[in-house]
């Protein structure tokens, strides 16, 4: 069974993941690798397409090739040509790969397509925010972990971490939270119109999943929290993220209304993503 992280963000707001099932896992790659082949299928058609209205010139590139890939003063054997080629598609099939899966979770907060339909995103298991490197070193690693022989070590670590997962830094964990249902339901049907404070995609891009998990959990344990404990929240959390949002802090007697309009903006934002 995998082993819940905790993690404390600096408001002193605890925050647990729970690291996403092999089953569940397997599915969002499968569905990601059908979008990628298929991308990959349109952009070869094209490559043909491309190579029929410019036959002479590609067909004047491969003599020059065959040219400078004599062997003993004989042209190379057509088995060889091909396999050039071969190697070709496959090191565009590879790029094809890093640059849909880094700038998927890159841009959407560690989710490609797959991952976010099956409520899975990655995340620093340190508990920091995901940032480019880490993103960019778990996918180099893609390939090394797409071999059959070490499909064997996500199964075996206690939080289902592949060798990329490892040396970057990553996790994946699910996304969905039951617990959270209820104040996603509300502030995800709240209208932009109804909120006193207005967020623009630049402030909100500054928050971490952190950051928004932190406020998801504040907002859910709102009711059974006493007038101090609100207003000691509030405090701690309102200042460090309207520095990190680069805005200026609410009146104290409209902070709880300033959170609420923020996750509901980002409910929104993340909408718009997945549209």
């Amino acid at each position: 069974m995998s082993v819940p992280l905790k993690y404390e963000t600096p408001e002193n707001v605890q925050i647990e993941y729970r690291p996403a099932g092999l089953g569940t896992r397997f599915i969002a790659w499968f569905v990601d690798q059908i979008i990628l082949n298929f991308a990959m299928f349109l952009f070869f058609i094209v490559l043909v397409f491309i190579g029929a209205v410019f036959e002479e010139f590609f067909r004047d590139a491969i003599r020059s090739m065959e040219k400078l890939v004599k062997d003993d003063g004989k042209t190379t054997d057509p088995e060889t040509v091909v396999a050039y080629f071969v190697g070709i598609g496959i090191v565009i099939w590879g790029l094809g790969s890093f640059f849909y899966f880094g700038l998927s979770e890159l841009l959407w907060r560690g989710q490609t397509v797959g991952k976010r339909m099956c409520e899975i995103r990655v995340v620093k298991a340190d508990g920091f925010a995901l940032d480019a490197v880490g993103i960019f070193i778990r996918n180099i690693f893609r390939v090394i972990d797409h071999l059959p022989v070490l499909w064997v070590v996500p199964a075996l670590s206690n939080r289902g971490q592949r060798f990329g997962d490892m040396v970057s830094g990553t996790i994946v964990v699910t996304d969905a939270s039951e617990d959270l249902a209820e104040v996603r339901d509300e502030l995800s049907s709240r209208p932009a119109s109804e909120a006193r404070f207005r967020f623009d995609h630049a402030k909100l891009s500054r928050l971490s999943q952190q950051d928004v998990d932190a406020i998801e959990r504040i907002l859910d344990r709102w009711n059974t929290l006493s007038t101090d404990q609100r207003y000691d929240l509030l405090f701690r959390m309102i200042s460090p993220l309207c520095k990190k949002m680069q805005i200026d802090e609410p009146p104290e007697s409209e902070r709880a209304e300033f959170l609420q309009d923020l996750l509901a903006a980002e409910y929104r934002r993340q909408d718009r993503h997945l549209r």
